[in-house]
């Protein structure tokens, strides 16, 4: 029996903050994109799945329909509001809570179409989560709230100091290794 332990970094911002790259030149695009994106997980639900399609695909488009008023001429903010109203999460923020973020992989996969259609040039996204504990997960996440989780790495440029130079010079590397500790 044992305990598996690792950790993550990346760099965090809420649904509403990722939603920020919606804008007058790409809601057009961007409408464009969801409701693409629900009309595909309909069509799976009839194509290909006979007799009679899987129950989940059904409930995986309908967690979607909102997409179906989205429209072009709507304001930002409603259009910001009604993709929005499809990110939902689920389970208990407490001392030892488990939270997610309801089709994470689809909303994951949704919130990279609308980046590449907004045209900005930002990181991948690494997940679209949800923590339930800062006991378990980190004081410094967000807790019962979905999170846009970019890729860290691609967001710094990291360079040799003076110091690290003369590390590199007197060792032949500068290295930098991350760990992991636990108390027993």
């Amino acid at each position: 029996m044992g305990v598996d332990i690792y950790s993550s970094k990346g760099v965090i911002c809420s649904v509403d903050e990722f939603l920020g790259v919606i804008n007058g030149k790409n809601k057009k695009a961007i409408v464009k994109v969801c409701k693409d994106f629900w009309q595909e997980l309909v069509d799976q639900c009839d194509k290909g799945y006979k007799p009679e399609p899987e129950p989940w695909r059904a409930e995986l488009a309908d967690s979607f329909n909102a997409f179906y008023n989205l429209e072009p001429t709507m304001t930002i903010k409603e259009i910001k509001e009604i993709i929005g109203s499809v990110v939902l999460v689920k389970g208990e923020v407490s001392k030892y809570g488990e939270c997610w973020v309801e089709n994470s992989e689809y909303i994951e996969s949704l919130f990279g179409q609308i980046l590449n259609a907004s045209g900005f040039d930002l990181p991948y996204i690494q997940e679209v989560t949800a923590w339930g504990s800062g006991r378990y997960n980190g004081w410094e996440v967000p807790t019962g709230v979905a999170c846009v989780v970019f890729n860290s790495s691609d967001c710094f440029v990291k360079t040799l100091s003076e110091e690290g130079k003369a590390v590199k010079k007197l060792l032949g590397h500068c290295d930098e290794t991350e760990w992991t500790e636990m108390s027993y």
